[in-house]
């Protein structure tokens, strides 16, 4: 599960463009934020993606992107000519190849390493479609798990929804906004496809699976948002969107949660393991903010720099490690989550703080700028996101766990096989 949404001027109001996307993955697959530098390769030279091996282009961009620390491809990511792209799954009635092929994931970072614009990313997702495909398991624990894809990809002037099912796709310019979930949104109304004219990509749509994964709800809310807020959208207004859950307590009932709490081994499996923000400002500037964890309800985005990043956030593996970001805030997240009606307050007090002292004054910057100001206040902003969550789990020791029965079980389970200790 995930979801994803693309901002354009005319709903900011501010000449600013603005992505954001919740990661929803396996509860403890740890999701690392990498800044790539841009490379220029030989003749001749091969790519290994996550499953199969492909010729590499002769030059790749620039890019940040936060992908499972296990795949090749990412989640989501930006480059340094201002492409955007996040991805999601699309369950449908047509199966894998049974040959490996590039995942969603590949197909995603490959965009952005080659793609200068949107309209040149989506090609180049529909070109290597067409030659490689799309198969291969995407789940970390369960490799039975494979979905096809659709991309939400900007810029500064476009959006456009690239849905693909098999190597088939249909491509969709949306105008100023679009938000996307785990379901087809392209119906007849495609402006290119690989099918025949007149045909309906949305018939390839698996609707019993797509209805549980709740992606119908997610997707209204997050659209509805933004229609109500057109002309005055901000980076804060995309937070509280991908920090939304449909009841007063998250990981109860189907997934219509915006932020995704895993709670049973069946229904509630998805967790939102990671969440960015992407401003896209006039003159080639940039603002990336990133949670580098788990659950954006429990945490603060913070600034990321490509030429200084966070070093901590760029490590962890399947096992609970004191150097990885991702996993020391999830030593945090699991004794919140199992506490979360007492909680609650004690992070959105810590989020506010944290994202009012460091978000709201970090300016825009050019993709390579490791302006003094600009690498003490991300630094910073990771240092004392991590201070507050060490207090509040100096709080959590005289607190009782007051989660749902089955919701328990399940994370002590998932922190007993990952190595997070249960306070």
């Amino acid at each position: 599960m995930c979801d994803t949404c693309g901002i354009g001027p005319e709903y900011t109001g501010s000449g600013i463009s603005v992505f954001g996307k919740n990661s929803d993955r396996e509860p403890d697959e740890v999701q690392i934020i990498q800044s790539l530098p841009s490379k220029q390769y030989g003749v001749h030279e091969d790519l290994r993606c996550t499953y199969i091996t492909i010729p590499q282009a002769s030059f790749t961009y620039s890019l940040v992107i936060s992908k499972p620390f296990w795949i090749w491809g990412a989640e989501m990511g930006v480059n340094e000519k201002g492409v955007v792209i996040g991805n999601e799954a699309l369950f449908t009635k047509i199966k894998q190849e049974k040959a490996p092929g590039l995942i969603g994931m590949d197909l995603l970072r490959l965009a952005l390493e080659r793609g200068g614009d949107a309209r040149k990313a989506a090609q180049i997702i529909i070109d290597l479609l067409a030659k490689y495909g799309q198969a291969g398991a995407c789940g970390f624990r369960d490799k039975k798990f494979s979905y096809m894809n659709s991309f939400l990809i900007m810029d500064r002037h476009d959006i456009l929804k690239l849905e693909t099912v098999g190597r088939d796709y249909a491509l969709k310019h949306t105008g100023s906004q679009a938000a996307i979930s785990n379901g087809i949104t392209i119906a007849q109304d495609w402006d290119s496809s690989s099918l025949a004219p007149g045909a309906n990509f949305s018939s390839f749509s698996d609707k019993m699976t797509t209805y549980f994964a709740g992606s119908a709800v997610r997707k209204s809310h997050n659209e509805t948002t933004i229609k109500q807020a057109k002309g005055r959208i901000q980076a804060n207004d995309v937070f509280a969107m991908l920090r939304r859950h449909h009841a007063d307590l998250p990981g109860k009932g189907f997934n219509r949660d915006v932020c995704m709490h895993a709670s049973d081994p069946i229904i509630r499996k998805s967790q939102t393991t990671a969440s960015m923000v992407v401003e896209l400002h006039p003159e080639h500037k940039f603002r990336i903010l990133v949670t580098g964890g788990s659950a954006p309800c429990l945490t603060a985005f913070k600034p990321f720099l490509p030429a200084a990043p966070f070093a901590a956030t760029g490590t962890g593996a399947g096992q609970y490690s004191s150097a990885s970001y991702w996993w020391r805030h999830e030593a945090y997240y699991v004794n919140a989550l199992l506490r979360y009606e007492s909680i609650k307050p004690l992070a959105q007090k810590y989020t506010r703080d944290i994202e009012e002292k460091y978000v709201s004054t970090f300016p825009a910057h050019t993709w390579d700028s490791a302006d003094d100001f600009l690498v003490k206040s991300s630094h910073e902003a990771f240092h004392g996101a991590e201070e507050r969550e060490k207090k509040i789990i100096e709080q959590m020791k005289t607190m009782n766990i007051h989660s749902f029965r089955l919701a328990s079980l399940f994370w002590r389970r998932v922190a007993q096989r990952s190595g997070v200790r249960i306070i």
